[in-house]
This record gives structure tokens, C-alpha cells and sequence, in this order.
């Protein structure tokens, strides 16, 4: 089914470039921090096919280690959001009662708040605390993330705990451990969840360029595709590729992501389209 899907292919094809410049970064760019003043704000050309910046930095390789950057954060960040969402989702479905109330009313918390708002608010708590870093970004889109994937295991437990199978298990005298991880687990992490970490990623990797963008990312020299796209806000008159490469790479790795993911929720389940909408 996801081989027919000719979107999903194009979405896969996309990642899967965008992964190995990120990976292949050292053999296939120069070095992203080197400085040739003498040739600041050059326009593209067969030398640099991404022109300069204003101090003369290589836009290619800037955007090319960019995108390693920016999907190992993304990656980072989804993965841990999925791991504590999907803790907190089975335990509140399948317990229920009072651990259930509390669970959902924390997930309606988190999901009631504008996410990059908070995002916002906590990186600048955890910058003016601790200083600029990596990890402050993790922490603070994290933070809001977990919730959608709460949500989705959750309601996806609510359905299997009372499904045929689980009960002829619990029949036989397994216990939850059991149950939960050899029967329930398995069957939303293969379907919903793993549509919706796919979905997921591009969402992170544009909340991540966003911070970049308001300066409240991660900080220069570092070069990141939002970081990328503010200093060179000042240029966009004058030398217009600052901007335009950098946002054409945000697009091109949101567009993969989302196509890839929409490929798999059409194999995987049809019926999920309307689940996963926030």
C-alpha cells in the first residue's frame, strides 16, 4: 500500500535526502563557520550555489550542516515527547478511575495552552536560568509535545482493554505487565502512534526554526535553518538567498515529513485521518 502511495514515496525520497546531507555534511560542505569578508553577501554562483552571508560564511554548507542540526533536535525531541506520552496515556486508559481523571485532565491542560506561546515563555525562563543551550529547546517543546501522543494512547487503550483477545488474556491469568506490553502496546505503537510521530516531526522542526528566528533558539555560530533565516532578515532586500535557501529547506523537510507521514496513516488505517487532527 505505501509503495502505491506516490506522495508518501516522494515524502520518504525527501527524508531520506535530507538525512544523508545531514550525515554526509563533512564530505559534501565546507567548513560552515569560515569567514571570507572579502566576499560577504556574494550572490549564488557555481563556487557557492547558495551565495554568502554578511560575513562571509558559505550559505550551502551553513544550510547543509543546518539540516543536521535541526533533525537530530527534531528527532530528539519527538522521540522523547512519544516515549512520556505514551506512558502517561496507557497508564490513564488502563487503570482508569481516579488515575485516569488525573492523567486526562493534565493532557487537557497542556493541549489547552497555544504550545509555542509556552514554548516561548519556558526558553526564556531557561535561558535567563541556565544560560543558551540545546537541551533548553528539548526541554521547553517537549514539554508541550507529549500531550498529542497522551491523547492518542490513551484513547487507543480506552478500545483494546475491552477487546476480545485482552480479556481472553486476562482469562488465562496474565497479568497487566503482560497484557500491557505484549498486546495492547504493540498495537498502537505500530498504527497511531507511529502516524503521528511521522506527522509530528515537521511541526517540531518549524516550532525549533521559530525560536531560531526570534533569536531564542539555538545561537549562533551554531548554524541552524531559523538562526539562519534572522540574520539574514536585514539583508532580504539586497541579498535575498540568506532567506530564501533556509526557508526553502524548512518547507522541503515539513512537506517530506508530512507526506511521509499521510502515506502512512493511509496504509496503516484510513479511519486515523480523523483521529490525528488536532
Amino acid at each position: 500500500m505505501i509503495i502505491r502511495n506516490k506522495l508518501c514515496i516522494v515524502g520518504l525520497v525527501i527524508v531520506i535526502v535530507l538525512f544523508l546531507a545531514g550525515l554526509l555534511a563533512p564530505l559534501i560542505a565546507g567548513d560552515p563557520y569560515k569567514r571570507d569578508m572579502e566576499n560577504k553577501l556574494a550572490p549564488p554562483s557555481i563556487e557557492q550555489p547558495f551565495g554568502t552571508d554578511q560575513l562571509g560564511r558559505s550559505l550551502f554548507s551553513r544550510v547543509i550542516y543546518g539540516a543536521r542540526v535541526s533533525l537530530f533536535v527534531a528527532i530528539t525531541i519527538t522521540t522523547i515527547s512519544m516515549l512520556i506520552g505514551s506512558f502517561m496515556g496507557t497508564i490513564g486508559g488502563y487503570f482508569g478511575g481516579f488515575i485516569d481523571d488525573f492523567v486526562g485532565r493534565i493532557i487537557d491542560v497542556f493541549l489547552s495552552i497555544p504550545g509555542l506561546i509556552l514554548n516561548i515563555a519556558l526558553v526564556g525562563i531557561l535561558y535567563a536560568s541556565f544560560g543558551p543551550s540545546i537541551w533548553n529547546i528539548i526541554f521547553a517543546i517537549m514539554i508541550t509535545d507529549w500531550a498529542g501522543y497522551a491523547r492518542i494512547a490513551r484513547s487507543s487503550v480506552l478500545s483494546l482493554k475491552e477487546r476480545e483477545f485482552i480479556l481472553a488474556a486476562r482469562a488465562m491469568g496474565a497479568n497487566d505487565l503482560l497484557i500491557l506490553f505484549k498486546h495492547i502496546i504493540p498495537n498502537f505503537i505500530s498504527g497511531p502512534i507511529l502516524v503521528l510521530t511521522t506527522l509530528n516531526v515537521g511541526g517540531v522542526i518549524m516550532t525549533i526554526a521559530s525560536l531560531g528566528f526570534l533569536g531564542l533558539g539555538i545561537q549562533p555560530p551554531t548554524p541552524e535553518w531559523g538562526q539562519i533565516l534572522n540574520s539574514g532578515k536585514s539583508y532580504i532586500t539586497t541579498a535575498p538567498w540568506i532567506v530564501t535557501f533556509p526557508g526553502l529547506a524548512i518547507a522541503l523537510a515539513i512537506l517530506g515529513f508530512n507526506l511521509l507521514g499521510d502515506g502512512l496513516r493511509d496504509a496503516l488505517d484510513p479511519r486515523l485521518r480523523h483521529l490525528l487532527i488536532k
